[in-house]
């Protein structure tokens, strides 16, 4: 029964772990490796796609050589107006070209019934939404930098624990095995007659 429950704690402790390392990985291990910044989805315009609360993260673009790399269906984030730092996350459902080989885009959120009122220019665009991690964007408004970085430290203590916790077990079992493989006999073992003698029988000439 024990050994049940033991079993039954380190499942539910691996399972724990293993979501918060691949939380870890993906809102900050890889945005770092790879210059992606993430950001939080405070509204529901691009329900059910986006819940509201989730973290996009976004690989920067700048200017027109990254701008024609987009085309329809592609998510992107764009500051709608110069004087105003709010940015939004909305789908690209149309692409033009102007005479001298300029792109705009026609963007609309996907729970939105039309699409946005003024066409998106390259020099408004600021990225490209590479994935989104669902409700991590509630923890990203709830803790400052430094809460982050403790919280980074913490779990990577814990991932690092449980690790060293699984290494020292398996070495315990091995030497456990190991010692039950030297088959002493008590003297409470031995038997207690005499082992009968088999005569020896020889074989051929």
């Amino acid at each position: 029964m024990r050994a049940v429950a033991r079993r039954a704690v380190h499942a539910v402790l691996a399972a724990l772990l293993a979501a918060v390392a691949a939380l870890l990985l993906a809102v900050v291990v890889v945005p770092l490796v790879l210059g992606w910044v993430p950001l939080t989805v405070l509204s529901g315009s691009m329900e059910p796609t986006v819940p509201t609360g989730s973290q996009v993260v976004v690989q920067p673009l700048e200017g027109e050589a990254d701008a024609a790399g987009l085309s329809t269906g592609d998510v992107v984030t764009f500051m709608p107006h110069p004087d105003d730092p709010t940015l939004v996350t909305h789908r690209i459902v149309g692409v033009a070209v102007d005479g001298e080989g300029r792109r705009s885009f026609t963007t609309r959120g996907d729970a939105n019934a039309a699409p946005d009122a003024d066409p998106v220019t390259a020099t408004q665009l600021r990225g490209v939404v590479q994935y989104h991690v669902p409700w991590a964007g509630h923890a990203a408004t709830l803790l400052d930098a430094e809460q982050k970085r403790g919280g980074i430290v913490l779990a990577s203590a814990a991932l690092f624990g449980y690790a060293l916790w699984q290494l020292v077990g398996v070495a315990r079992d091995r030497g456990r095995r190991a010692d039950g493989a030297v088959g002493t006999v008590s003297p409470a073992d031995a038997p207690t007659e005499p082992l009968p003698v088999v005569p020896a029988v020889r074989h051929g000439g």
